[in-house]
């Protein structure tokens, strides 16, 4: 995001696009109410009304040339009490594409800048209200899939793992400046000698909150992302009713003709929390059809980048060699094993299933037309993820890859101050391990960071957050 001036006032749509109940214009800046003076009449009062208190609700009309475009309240909020410390007017108009877009137009012809991705919450950045980690808690609060999600986003937005953070960064200070006073006045009486044992004591008690947060990650990642996972088996095994079974309506086509899936039909589910993103493969199996041929190919590569794969064999019918060879391939990754059609005469019992190599045996018997034994295995997904949750404190989890690449540099960093204590090594390197790891725990909440790292995270924003 290339940044104009960072004292123009800008505005935006702030409100998805098309029809609604409201659509909102949100204006930011030291001309914000200078700007919409010029276009809005009020009901009541007069425009002066607009300048004299803060938090305040205007109803009125937006006119250009005595001729009313909208009927709108105004919400005027003067700095610095607002999202971005500047002047915040929005407007809020009927939610029609015409009308909002048009507020927008002359917003800009009075003088407003259009807004770039995410340049609210950058300038909230900026003049300090949030931190960095708070302004991309405000993306995840956005692209949340499930209340727990959003709740471990909100809690990211009032502050916990900045706060955290900060609270090592402290820790890590004062060590350096114990480290660089011996540096520079080495001969001084008042100066304290360095306490190696004390130093590596000091240095390792902050080893284990940085361990709990990055253990939290595979969690974290999960709550944020959800779970890819694929169902897989051969053709005909009730794969596409399983997926419709779970989204309780016909999601896939349906039929007895093999190979009916030619395609990845991927649908989200929220079980427990937890987002599940079911993946319905087409069935994997030797055929001469081109266009089958690259479904199963398909299949194959969904099957490797699965974090959970779900075994469908069908009760019904005798194993067979695709069987054994889908088997072989979910032995290797996280899966359960789906035994489909029990409403169905059964033809597979569990001493079958030895056949099919090291895969689970403690299958989820199924009838996805019933729905006979579908609580059982949502909570056996369940299971599958919360059986590796991290302990210690939920509320400090990390969801971001961003977070965990930077926590886990700060804890090289500080592994490496650590060895350089017990070695007894110079203060200059030990002070140097130290910074590195501090300089690593800023780049969290933006202390330290570049314009390219900001960049990167504001432009993942839409225009008008």
């Amino acid at each position: 995001m290339s940044m104009k001036s960072p004292y123009d006032t800008i505005a935006a749509v702030s409100t998805p696009a098309g029809e609604g109940g409201i659509g909102i214009v949100r204006l930011s800046g030291d001309r914000a109410i200078d700007i919409v003076s010029t276009l809005f009449e009020p009901r009541h009062g007069s425009g002066r009304d607009l300048y004299r208190k803060s938090f305040t609700m205007h109803l009125g009309y937006i006119r250009k040339d005595d001729v009313i475009i909208d009927e709108v309240l105004l919400s005027v909020m003067k700095a610095p009490a607002t999202y971005t410390r500047e002047d915040v007017v929005e407007i809020n108009c009927h939610g029609g594409a015409v009308a909002v877009g048009e507020v927008l137009r002359l917003v800009l012809m009075e003088g407003a800048r259009l807004a770039e991705p995410g340049e609210f919450t950058r300038r909230s950045f900026i003049n300090g209200r949030i931190d960095l980690a708070q302004a991309e808690a405000v993306l995840d609060i956005v692209h949340a899939k499930t209340s727990r999600a959003l709740e471990h986003a909100v809690q990211q937005l009032q502050g916990n793992i900045s706060q955290k953070v900060e609270q090592l960064a402290e820790s890590l200070k004062g060590l350096l400046i114990q480290l660089e006073a011996s540096i520079d006045f080495p001969d001084e009486d008042d100066v304290d000698a360095i306490d190696y044992d004390d130093l590596s004591d000091t240095l390792a008690s902050i080893c284990p909150d940085l361990d709990r947060m990055l253990k939290s990650y595979d969690t974290g990642r999960i709550l944020r992302d959800g779970v890819l996972t694929v169902i897989s088996g051969k053709p005909n095994v009730g794969k596409s009713s399983i997926l419709n079974a779970f989204l309780k309506y016909d999601r896939a086509i349906v039929t007895e003709i093999p190979g009916t899936t030619r395609d990845i039909i991927e649908e989200q589910l929220n079980l427990g929390g937890i987002p599940f993103i079911l993946a319905d493969t087409a069935g994997i199996t030797e055929t001469d059809d081109r266009i089958e041929r690259e479904g199963v190919r398909r299949s194959r590569d969904h099957m490797e980048r699965a974090q959970l794969v779900m075994l469908v064999l069908d009760g019904s019918a005798p194993l067979d060699d695709r069987d054994r060879q889908i088997a072989e391939r979910a032995a290797l990754l996280p899966h359960i094993t789906v035994v489909n059609k029990s409403d169905l005469p059964q033809k597979i019992e569990t001493s079958h299933l030895e056949e099919l190599g090291e895969i689970d045996r403690d299958y989820i018997s199924l009838s996805a037309m019933t729905g006979a034994g579908l609580k059982e295995l949502e909570q056996r997904m369940v299971e599958s993820v919360v059986t590796g949750t991290v302990e210690g404190d939920r509320s400090l989890m990390i969801t971001s890859a961003r977070h965990f690449t930077i926590l886990s540099k700060a804890r090289r960093e500080l592994d490496h101050a650590i060895n350089a204590v017990r070695d007894h090594s110079d203060p200059e390197l030990i002070a140097y391990d130290v910074k590195s790891s501090l300089d690593a725990l800023g780049e969290i909440t933006g202390v330290v960071t570049s314009s390219d790292i900001m960049n990167e995270i504001f432009d993942n924003f839409c225009i008008g957050k």
